[in-house]
């Protein structure tokens, strides 16, 4: 008689690399002869970005952007003049192993940025950026699901989790033309602009994925007309859908998409009149794709023979279950004071999220999303001359969950997508801002399972063969497993024996126990 044994492969998301890495931004800029000299520095502008990033061995080789926008005015004029100048850094992350087909998520942040004029014509910066970086491997692992022979009886626990995962990503390149429109005057120069990922769809068709989604485009623009200076803020939006590849994918599957801004350039260019009402966009677009496979499975977590001495090895898993896509719109809120100067108009209202971190509310069902964020109003004051005010506000977004566990796996990004505002007084701006939280929140299952089982066929059970069956009284919330394996009998011996349709027993009774 030979033990047989069906074993299942696991599949768990294991971090490799959990980190923060900083980087200094210095730059020490003089003005070109164009360029008027300086009398006010305004606000000095910092966007970070990834643009690409790899995996060599067990190292993270990533390549993080910096523009850098000194907005300043000269001394008659009352017309912002623009600075930009774009760093680039590489910087690698050592891994705690190799990863194969690694989830890297890599948010990039300014942590600050001071600016101040050496003289009228040379500007000195110094700050920081940072990359909060998380990059997670699918490690796999084995626990037994079935046994055959030697008369082994098994205890299995039933458990719903995703048996089959398909993982992959593509930059994709995105051009788009805007017009300004009739009533917005031509540009003069573009004083800073974003791109966001406002939302994200996907479409399953054969070993395919259809990515599509929608962005955001900020823009904020000066102009000069009909001898007046001023600034346009403008938002736009960009379509875009890709075919992914993704082998092996079909309606089975329940699919995420997940995309990131590697890289955004917006140029004014001239309409057919000769008037620089057209902005172009060109940006780079990194999309992730991941499909899950879901079935249910027994999972052995205790054993015995009937017939022999047996023993077993036992494995501690985490096992994870399926992700839940979380797609959550909320606001913000804040009130900035510039200390006591007249807001003549409000040109530009902008939030940046500094810093956030993600925590699970199990008692009130919901993820905590907690940091800081930046206001920067860009504003006309009260002798029509460019001025800036930035606050810096705490925010916590409670984001309902139907699942949530203490050890879940919370991957959200949050994002700014869009600020209003209404000046409230002379001096008081009352900010709303739309925040955009995406991701997935999944649910940790432990379990303690089988790894092995040994049975020594020349150590035989000693029943008494004096009798079939015995009595047993047993106490209200026992089970039929630890009854069965304490008189080497089945549990489905017992259940068919004594009619019941539970493992568990529901109140003191007697039982009676087939020796097999």
């Amino acid at each position: 008689m030979e033990l047989k044994l069906n074993k299942e492969e696991i599949l768990m998301s294991e971090p490799i690399l959990s980190t923060k890495q900083e980087q200094a931004v210095e730059l020490d800029y003089v003005l070109p002869d164009y360029y008027p000299e300086i009398f006010k520095i305004i606000k000095c502008i910092t966007t970070p970005r990834i643009v690409s990033c790899s995996v060599n061995s067990d190292k993270l080789n990533y390549d993080i952007s910096v523009s850098v926008r000194v907005l300043y005015c000269a001394e008659e004029s009352g017309a912002i003049q623009v600075i930009e100048q774009k760093m680039m850094y590489s910087k690698t992350a050592d891994m705690s192993r190799t990863g194969i087909d690694p989830d890297i998520n890599i948010v990039p942040r300014t942590d600050y940025i001071n600016c101040r004029a050496v003289n009228q014509r040379r500007i000195d910066i110094r700050g920081a950026v940072s990359a909060d970086i998380n990059v997670f491997n699918t490690a796999k692992s084995e626990i037994i699901s079935d046994a055959f022979g030697m008369d082994i009886q098994l205890k299995k626990l039933p458990v719903t989790y995703p048996v089959n995962r398909l993982y992959t990503s593509k930059i994709i390149s995105l051009n788009d033309e805007f017009e300004l429109g009739m009533s917005k005057p031509a540009i003069d120069s573009i004083v800073w602009y974003d791109a966001v990922v406002a939302s994200t769809d996907k479409k399953v068709i054969a070993n395919k994925m259809v990515a599509k989604g929608e962005l955001y485009i900020n823009m904020l623009y000066t102009y000069s007309s009909g001898g007046e200076t001023g600034m346009e803020s403008m938002q736009f939006t960009m379509p875009f859908s890709q075919i992914i590849e993704l082998e092996g994918i079909d309606e089975r599957f329940e699919c995420f998409v997940d995309a990131d801004v590697m890289s955004c350039e917006i140029q004014p260019h001239a309409d057919g009149e000769g008037n620089s009402k057209l902005a172009e966009c060109d940006l780079s677009l990194m999309i992730k794709c991941t499909a899950y496979r879901t079935s249910t499975v027994e999972f052995a977590v205790d054993e015995y023979s009937s017939s022999y001495e047996s023993s077993d090895t036992k494995a501690d898993v985490k096992i994870e279950t399926m992700p839940q896509y979380i797609n959550y719109s909320g606001i913000i809120k804040a009130s900035v004071n510039n200390g006591g100067d007249d807001i003549n108009c409000i040109y530009s209202v902008k939030c940046q999220i500094k810093d956030y971190t993600t925590s699970a509310d199990t008692e009130n069902k919901c993820v905590i999303i907690s940091g800081n964020a930046v206001y920067t109003v860009i504003y006309c004051d009260g002798e029509k001359k460019p001025s800036a005010i930035e606050k810096e506000e705490p925010f916590e977004l409670n984001i309902p969950i139907s699942e949530i566990s203490e050890n879940c796996i919370i991957k959200l990004k949050a994002a700014p997508i869009s600020c209003s505002y209404n000046l409230v007084s002379e001096n008081t701006v009352e900010i709303k801002t739309d925040i955009k939280v995406c991701g997935t929140v999944c649910c940790v299952i432990n379990i303690n399972g089988l790894s092995d089982i040994f049975v020594d066929e020349n150590s035989s059970v000693m029943h008494d063969n004096n009798c079939a069956v015995k009595l047993y009284f047993a106490d209200c919330g026992e089970t039929v497993w630890d009854i069965a394996k304490r008189y080497r009998s089945s549990v489905d011996a017992i259940i068919d024996e004594n009619d019941i349709d539970s493992e568990t027993i529901s109140d003191n009774c007697m039982l009676i126990i087939p020796i097999i």
